[in-house]
């Protein structure tokens, strides 16, 4: 049984899954699905050509695939947005759509985005991610699995977040962040290993010991970056972990969030 409350706008074209609940004050565009179970509380606008998975909770005043803010955006292009299953986003979440015509914003499963996050046109976010309050993404900004992104924090645009890493609270990131790092700072520097994160992620004690050296390798001996890349290649050859790492280096366009030399005597105890 769907339930729609009279005080909401659905266009008929909408697709709208079993068990969902849209309550009042709400307007579901134009081609949109929105997957079984899902719950819009109130006052969620979710704009054409959007796609929402199963199991999902928006609240209050959330939009969902909006128009990009990007300039170069053209009036009547359909752009796309999608939104995997699973997902909490909580009140005043801005995600906008695509800017470039067929172009596409995109958000896994099981993602929690806390009040007043934004994810800009063209962001590609990965499964199990954490935006805290206030967090802000750019366009074209890709964040991998299991990141986490501190509140009243900013991610420049075309940024990579690897997997599991972490940018603390009311950073300024404008460069890559490694896989498994955490970065902070203004602007952001990769300090330590988010060993915590990892662990969460349900990666072993082996698997973060080996990219903790990596890691030292890398940034801790002073090493030109392509010295220090193949150095962890050749200690760590078999290591998907280290290769995911070594793969972000090499396929970096804005460069990297690199250690401040002067963290790195803390660094050496964690």
């Amino acid at each position: 049984m769907i339930k729609i409350d009279k005080m909401s706008v659905v266009d008929p074209t909408a697709k709208i899954g079993e068990n969902c609940v849209i309550g009042p004050f709400c307007t579901v565009g134009a081609n949109v699905t929105i997957g079984v179970n899902t719950i819009l509380r109130s006052h969620v606008v979710v704009d054409p050509y959007t796609e929402i998975g199963d199991d999902t909770e928006i609240f209050p005043f959330a939009t969902i695939g909006i128009q990009s803010q990007d300039q170069k955006h053209v009036p009547d292009t359909i752009t796309y947005t999608r939104v995997g299953a699973r997902n909490i986003i909580r009140e005043f979440v801005s995600i906008h759509s695509g800017t470039e015509a067929g172009s596409m914003t995109s958000i896994g499963d099981d993602c929690t985005l806390l009040a007043h996050a934004h994810v800009a046109h063209n962001c590609e976010v990965g499964n199990h991610v954490v935006l805290s309050h206030s967090a802000t993404l750019a366009g074209h900004v890709t964040i991998g699995d299991h990141a986490n992104i501190g509140g009243l924090s900013a991610i420049h645009q075309f940024c990579h977040i690897g997997r599991a890493a972490m940018v603390g609270g009311m950073s300024r990131t404008i460069q890559d962040v490694l896989p498994f790092t955490i970065a902070e700072g203004f602007p952001a520097h990769m300090r330590v290993i988010n060993k915590v994160g990892m662990e969460r992620a349900g990666y072993s004690a082996a698997d973060i010991a080996e990219v903790r050296k990596a890691f030292r390798i890398l940034f801790m001996r002073e090493l030109r970056l392509e010295v220090a890349v193949q150095q962890a290649i050749d200690e760590f050859p078999n290591s998907p972990n280290v290769r995911l790492m070594i793969d972000a280096i090499n396929s970096s366009q804005r460069g990297l969030a690199r250690p401040d030399s002067a963290m790195f005597e803390i660094n050496v105890s964690e």
